[in-house]
């Protein structure tokens, strides 16, 4: 059992670093995509139409395969996308003062959350795993 525990202890750490991975490529790509529209004349333009490509490539790889399965992860996906693309669309909630500084990183300030961290400090999802 204790073999057992450790390596679910080990799935759900990497789980979590997963997740939180994605977070971050979600909240890179977000940022990237208002710093593109703000350099366009119509920034919101900009994001509808990026958002519209990206549904359009959605809906023509899972009629292009065909499968049920993914069908049913492409109808997931756009689901997230339109969420994705309400929240990028919403007026912007706060706006840098003008004497304020501008942060170099796009995650300055994120926390992540505290099942990313090993506790023994000797767990990695990218290290090769030895209980097999």
């Amino acid at each position: 059992m204790p073999q057992k525990d450790n390596k679910l202890q080990k799935l759900t750490l990497m789980l979590g670093q997963t997740v939180a991975a994605m977070r971050v490529n979600e909240m890179v790509t977000c940022r990237l995509l208002h710093w593109i529209a703000a350099q366009t004349d119509d920034p919101q333009r900009f994001i509808a139409e990026a958002m519209e490509d990206m549904r359009e490539e959605l809906r023509s790889a899972a009629g292009a395969d065909g499968s049920r399965v993914t069908a049913e992860a492409a109808k997931e996906a756009l689901g997230y996308l339109d969420n994705l693309a309400a929240e990028m669309l919403a007026p912007r909630r706060r706006k840098r003062e003008s004497g304020e500084p501008k942060g170099l990183s796009p995650l300055d300030g994120y926390r992540f959350p505290s099942f990313t961290t090993a506790q023994d400090g000797r767990l990695n999802a990218a290290a090769p795993s030895r209980d097999r």
